[in-house]
């Protein structure tokens, strides 16, 4: 009788069945890929009221002054006021030594009596050739010259006019005189000194309108509120105070000290906050409650700022946008807007996780600190 045919592939088929059966999960369906649960760091926002408790020394200006000096070179003979003198408009506040102007004067005054007794021998001489030239005694050119002469020696007067109203106008520069009324505040010339032209000698100040002058640094600029009210107090009697906005901020830091000079328009202020006193600048605002938070809290997207907040029952995060009040490199940050008392805030890893993530944290959380 004959023997069947065996099959080597169908004995290999056959082989790998219960491999494959093995591999094969329970119910015949592949099984879901577990979530990721990352572990994060929390704490708990609890809001403190944030004061700005501190305080900057400067001294009261004048809103506008002006520095005097003269308008030519010369040596200073003699200076009629000094630090703290009141002023009126067309006072003389300082003279130069004016001999040499004075020679210039008597010279320009020479040069035009002269240049009007040419002008007068220059028009008669013009008048004679014209007469003879119509009764036709004298040539056209004789009378060519005698009417160039006349214009010229009519030019040399003008001249010699604008020559003389000029020392008149140097002579009158030896003396500096008061612009507007006020109160000298510097002096920046003593007699016998030689000035140049321009060098400030006095500086005149209006009392009217008085400003409070602050250098402060940097940060202290970033961290004030918008638009503050501060306090001005004289220093050694606070209760001697008037209150202002700020004016005017310079845009860039003293080289050597970098702060930035900040004017305080004062509103009313009292007589005693009187040019040049010192005092002392606070800032007046109501209490606002704030949150103090680790700057890893902090992520920034588009130009705004976020922070992970935990929902304790879903176990997941959500991006929360918050204001910052300010942020001095890696270090704290001060919250004003976006959190309330409650919330747990992931304070670490913020740049690995995404909207809605399972998160794993710690049941002892922490508290945010007060700043």
């Amino acid at each position: 009788m004959r023997q069947p045919t065996t099959n080597p592939l169908l004995i290999a088929l056959l082989a790998l069945a219960p491999t494959l059966a093995a591999c094969q999960p329970q119910g015949g369906h592949h099984a879901d890929a577990a979530p990721v649960i990352r572990p994060v760091r929390t704490i708990t926002v609890e809001p403190v009221t944030f004061r700005m408790g501190g305080s900057a020394t400067g001294t009261i200006e004048a809103r506008a002054d002006a520095d005097l000096g003269f308008r030519i070179a010369g040596k200073l003979v003699e200076r009629k006021v000094d630090v703290g003198s009141l002023v009126k408009a067309g006072d003389v506040l300082a003279r130069l030594d004016d001999q040499d102007q004075r020679n210039a004067l008597r010279t320009a005054e020479a040069n035009l009596a002269s240049a009007k007794a040419d002008q007068v021998q220059a028009r008669n001489e013009e008048s004679r050739k014209r007469e003879l030239l119509a009764n036709g005694n004298a040539p056209q050119a004789q009378y060519d010259a005698a009417l160039l002469a006349m214009r010229t020696a009519d030019a040399k007067v003008v001249a010699t006019q604008a020559a003389l109203q000029s020392a008149r106008d140097r002579v009158g520069y030896t003396e500096l005189r008061a612009d507007r009324d006020g109160v000298v505040t510097t002096i920046g010339a003593e007699p016998g000194q030689v000035v140049e032209a321009g060098q400030m000698v006095v500086r005149v100040a209006q009392p009217e309108e008085r400003e409070a002058v602050f250098n402060v640094a940097e940060t202290g600029i970033r961290a004030a509120p918008k638009d503050p009210v501060i306090e001005v107090s004289l220093a050694g009697a606070p209760d001697i105070a008037a209150v202002g906005r700020v004016r005017e901020i310079s845009p860039q830091a003293d080289p050597v000290t970098r702060t930035h000079t900040v004017r305080i328009a004062l509103d009313s202020p009292p007589d005693a906050l009187r040019l040049g006193a010192t005092v002392v600048g606070r800032l007046k605002q109501p209490p606002a409650p704030v949150v103090e938070l680790p700057g890893t809290a902090l992520f920034e997207e588009g130009g705004r700022s976020f922070v992970w907040v935990v929902d304790p029952k879903a176990q997941t995060v959500r991006r929360q946008p918050v204001v910052i009040r300010a942020r001095e490199g890696d270090g704290p940050v001060i919250v004003t807007e976006g959190l309330t008392r409650g919330d747990v805030v992931v304070t670490a890893g913020v740049h690995s996780l995404s909207e809605g993530q399972r998160v794993r944290f710690n049941q002892k959380i922490e508290t945010a600190a007060a700043p």
